[in-house]
């Protein structure tokens, strides 16, 4: 299976000359973003951005994730102490944001919007740390209109992983198991950062599954491997579903899926290309259930299809999905050796 880096699909950098020389760090709730754009293209792209980022996720319960505000051209000083900013504007339009979004790019990216090449622009931390900053331009309404519709789970993306990546900044500022984490590199020739505050819970070598713990709430995660030559069994849902299953079985007390709430999607997991499951599982016996996600994925190296499952049980929890993105930021970590040896010799350079 190719590796990919879905960060170079388009192209993102452009020059911006609204920078102060003391950043202070942005402050916020991290889920929420802020839409600058001129009250004249409000009715326009409204509907639009708010279909790419404002999804709906199953936890069992509804929640959102991530929370639109809208802000006039005039009123970006408010938007650049904010983690999520996103500018939209339409090249050469008369609105005062349009006019800075035009400014912001180089004549290369201005004829790479009008051709239908770019249409998202990004930059990290332009006012403020921890910040990213999305500009999206279009050479008419129509236009950007019709890439917002296209590549909305694209668009999704950059600012979902985003979020993760400070969640994995926060959950490793302090203590990690590193001698778990070399444990399960020797043994099986893989590592996943393991904070400080989960245990290992099952080691089961002649299953090809280990399985950390968290209680209070009880969140898990696990790390199934199949040898295989076939990279196309990653492709096939029916095959995870059945693999699900029989993991429920055997480790999770007959823990199964829910299979009428659950959506799949694509990702990658350390630059290699992954289904994406998420929905729900349940234990009828136990009268319990949960919101989880997985990653399935395909290392060439060793020839091996990888499930990461990532789980909550937290019924008197409100809100669930911070406890789902810790979990994510984890299985995110992962590493095969091979992989330690190339990031290894990739700084040497």
């Amino acid at each position: 299976m190719k590796r990919i880096n879905v960060l170079l699909l388009i192209p993102l950098l452009f020059v911006i000359n609204m920078s102060c020389s003391t950043k202070r760090s942005a402050i916020g709730k991290e889920n929420q973003i802020v839409v600058v754009v001129d009250s004249t293209l409000y009715d326009a792209f409204q509907p639009y951005l708010s279909h790419v980022f404002e999804r709906e996720i199953r936890t069992p319960g509804v929640e959102e994730r991530f929370q639109l505000s809208f802000l006039n051209g005039d009123e970006l000083s408010r938007a650049t102490i904010r983690h999520n900013v996103i500018m939209v504007g339409i090249l050469n339009a008369p609105d005062k944001t349009s006019q800075q979004v035009t400014k912001m790019l180089n004549a290369d990216l201005i004829n790479k919007v009008q051709s239908g090449e770019g249409y998202v622009f990004r930059k990290q931390n332009p006012w403020a740390e921890g910040q990213l900053l999305l500009v999206l331009a279009g050479s008419t309404v129509s236009q950007l209109q019709q890439n917002l519709e296209k590549n909305a789970d694209y668009l999704y993306s950059l600012m979902h992983l985003e979020d993760i990546k400070r969640v994995t900044e926060n959950i490793y500022s302090r203590y990690e198991q590193t001698d778990i984490e070399d444990s399960l590199l020797t043994k099986y020739g893989f590592r996943i950062r393991i904070p400080h505050d989960y245990h290992f819970f099952q080691d089961i070598p002649q299953n090809n599954f280990v399985h950390f713990r968290r209680v209070n709430p009880e969140r898990w995660i696990y790390v199934h491997w199949v040898e295989t030559d076939d990279p196309t069994i990653v492709l096939d849902r029916e095959w995870f579903f059945q693999k699900r299953a029989e993991i429920g079985r055997l480790h999770y007390e007959r823990d199964v899926v829910v299979d009428t709430l659950y959506s799949f999607g694509e990702t990658e997991i350390n630059g290699r290309w992954a289904l994406q499951f998420e929905g729900l599982w349940e234990n009828n016996e136990k009268v319990a259930g949960g919101a989880m996600k997985a990653f399935v994925f395909y290392d060439e190296d060793t020839h091996r299809a990888y499930i990461i499952d990532i789980a909550i049980y937290a019924p008197s929890r409100q809100n669930k999905l911070d406890y789902l993105h810790q979990l994510e930021a984890i299985a995110r970590t992962f590493r095969t050796k091979a992989d330690l040896e190339r990031e290894k010799d990739a700084t040497k350079r």
